[in-house]
C-alpha cells in the first residue's frame, strides 16, 4: 500500500504514472519515496528522477517525467513540480479561509474554467500554469495578461461570494484567501429567481440623472428592475453571477467569472458583485445604474467614483376596502383653491406637451396624468419642460394644464402614485367620489413620508 503502490514507475521509458488509490500525497512525500528507491542498490545503474530545490519547490531531471501529467498531479499537493527541461510547470494552490459547508471552490485560468477533480472547502492541488515552454495567462487587470496566474471563486448560491487572483509563475506553495459566510438577503429558491428574467442587465457608457441635483453623470452598466422589489433584484443579481452560470454573459464573460463593470479599474464588490444589500437598500458596485424598481431603496456610485443618492421619493397612497370603482383625486391648493394653471403650453405633437419655463420635479410623479381642463391625458416620462409619450394625441391643446398628483378611476383597494420627489410640504386637496357614496373632501399636505389617506365612503340613501 502506499505510494510504492499507488504510482508505478517506468525505467525505460523513464515514468512515473499513478495506476491506483485515491490517497492525495505530499510532493515531498512523492520526491522521499522516489529518493528513497533510486537509493537502492538496484537502481544505481539508472539516471536519478527527482530532486528537490526547497522544502516545496521540486524538478524532475535526466528526462525523467510524469506518465500522465494531467491525471498524476491530481494525487499531489503541498508543493510545485518542474519539467526536467523547464518547459512545465506545475505550481501547488492552496486555500486559506473559511467556507460555508459544501463550498465548491472553482479555477478560471485563461478565461476558462478548470474541470474540478478537488473536494469542496479548502483546497491543496497543483495547477499547471506553464505548458511547452509556454506560460498559461489570465488577466490580472484590464487588458494585461499575468504569466501562470489564476482567479478563484466561491459563488454558491445563499452565501456571500468571494474571489482572489493568484500569481503562480514562481512555483512552490502559493496561499489563497477565500471566505464565504451566510447571505440573509439571499435565501429565495433559486429556481424561483431563475423566472426573474425580467430584471435586465445592458452593459455600455451611459449617461443618467438621478434628479438629485447632481445632473447628468456616467454609468457603465444599466439594470432595470422591471418593477420588482429591490430585494428581488438583488437575488437576480447574484443570481446571474453565481458558481455555474456560464450561459447569461456579462459585459463579454460567463456569469460566473464577472468582477465589475471596468475590470481591472474599479475595485471589486467581493461579496456581491453588482452591489450589496443591507438594511433593505441596494449599495451598487461602482459604474451601476439601478432604475425601474418598486422603490427606490439604492445608493450608487457613478462611473468617477462618486456616491449618488436618490431624493426622497414618495407617493400618494390612497386604500379602502371599497376603494375600486372610485374616482381619487389629489392636486395641489393654494389659499383653498386647486391651481389649474401650473404651466402655460408653448407646442404640443402627437405625443408630447412642452411648458414654458422648466417641470417642478419636486411637485410632478415621474409619471400619471395631467389636465387641460377637464381634459385628462396620461404621460410616462418628464424631461425639462416636456411632458413625454402623452395619450391620447394632444397636439391640438393650447393654453395652461396642471398636474394633479393623483388622478385615477380605482381598480384595487388601494391606488399608489409614482414617485414624487419630495422638497417640502404641498398642500393638497384629496377627492373621492363615486355614484352611491356621500362624497369626500379632505385638504391635507404632502409630507416628507408622503401622503396616507383613507378615505370616509359613507352610503349615500338618496343616490339609488
Amino acid at each position: 500500500m502506499g505510494l510504492a503502490a499507488d504510482f508505478t514507475i517506468n525505467y525505460t521509458a523513464k515514468t512515473v504514472t499513478h495506476t491506483s488509490g485515491a490517497t492525495i500525497y505530499t510532493v515531498l512525500s512523492f520526491f522521499q519515496h522516489l529518493a528513497s528507491t533510486f537509493a537502492a542498490q538496484a537502481q544505481m545503474d539508472d539516471n536519478y528522477a527527482f530532486v528537490s530545490d526547497t522544502p516545496t519547490v521540486y524538478r524532475w531531471v535526466n528526462s525523467w517525467a510524469f506518465g500522465s501529467a494531467a491525471n498524476d498531479i491530481k494525487f499531489l499537493k503541498g508543493g510545485s513540480v518542474e519539467s526536467a527541461d523547464g518547459n512545465d510547470l506545475w505550481s501547488n494552490l492552496y486555500s486559506i479561509g473559511a467556507q460555508e459547508s459544501g463550498t465548491q471552490l472553482y479555477i478560471i485560468q485563461n478565461d476558462t474554467e478548470l474541470t474540478n477533480w478537488w473536494s469542496t472547502e479548502n483546497i491543496d492541488i497543483l495547477v499547471q500554469v506553464k505548458s511547452g515552454g509556454a506560460w498559461i495567462q489570465s488577466d490580472n487587470t484590464a487588458g494585461v495578461a499575468t504569466n501562470g496566474g489564476i482567479w478563484v471563486y466561491a459563488r454558491e448560491w445563499g452565501d456571500k461570494f468571494d474571489h482572489n487572483f493568484v500569481d503562480l509563475s514562481g512555483g512552490g506553495r502559493n496561499p489563497v484567501g477565500i471566505n464565504t459566510s451566510g447571505d440573509l438577503d439571499n435565501v429565495t429558491a433559486e429556481v424561483t429567481v431563475a423566472g426573474y428574467s425580467d430584471v435586465n442587465i445592458t452593459f455600455g457608457a451611459t449617461q443618467k440623472d438621478l434628479n438629485n441635483g447632481d445632473g447628468l453623470q456616467p454609468y457603465d452598466c444599466i439594470v432595470n428592475g422591471a418593477g420588482r422589489s429591490v430585494a428581488q433584484v438583488y437575488e437576480r443579481l447574484k443570481y446571474v453571477c453565481r458558481y455555474g452560470e456560464t450561459t447569461i454573459q456579462l459585459n463579454s464573460d460567463d456569469g460566473q467569472e464577472y468582477r465589475s463593470a471596468s475590470e481591472g479599474t474599479y475595485t471589486d464588490v467581493k461579496t456581491a458583485p453588482f452591489g450589496t444589500f443591507a438594511g433593505g437598500t441596494i449599495y451598487g458596485a461602482r459604474g451601476i445604474w439601478v432604475e425601474n424598481c418598486l422603490t427606490s431603496d439604492f445608493s450608487l456610485i457613478d462611473s468617477d467614483g462618486d456616491v449618488q443618492n436618490p431624493p426622497n421619493y414618495q407617493k400618494v397612497n390612497a386604500n379602502h376596502t371599497t376603494l375600486s370603482g372610485c374616482q381619487v383625486f389629489v392636486a395641489e391648493i393654494s389659499a383653498g383653491n386647486i391651481i389649474k394653471d401650473q404651466y402655460n403650453i408653448t407646442s404640443a405633437d402627437s405625443n408630447s406637451i412642452t411648458i414654458s419655463g422648466s417641470i417642478d420635479i419636486n411637485k410632478v410623479p415621474q409619471s400619471g396624468s395631467l389636465r387641460v381642463g377637464d381634459t385628462t391625458y396620461i404621460y410616462t416620462t418628464i424631461s425639462g419642460s416636456a411632458f413625454q409619450t402623452v395619450s391620447p394625441n394632444p397636439s391640438a391643446e393650447t393654453g395652461t394644464l396642471y398636474v394633479p398628483l393623483l388622478d385615477v378611476l380605482a381598480d384595487t383597494s388601494q391606488e399608489l402614485s409614482d414617485n414624487i420627489i419630495y422638497d417640502a410640504n404641498i398642500d393638497v386637496r384629496t377627492v373621492v367620489r363615486k355614484y352611491g357614496f356621500k362624497e369626500y373632501t379632505a385638504d391635507t399636505s404632502f409630507g416628507s413620508t408622503g401622503l396616507t389617506f383613507t378615505p370616509i365612503l359613507a352610503t349615500d340613501p338618496q343616490a339609488t
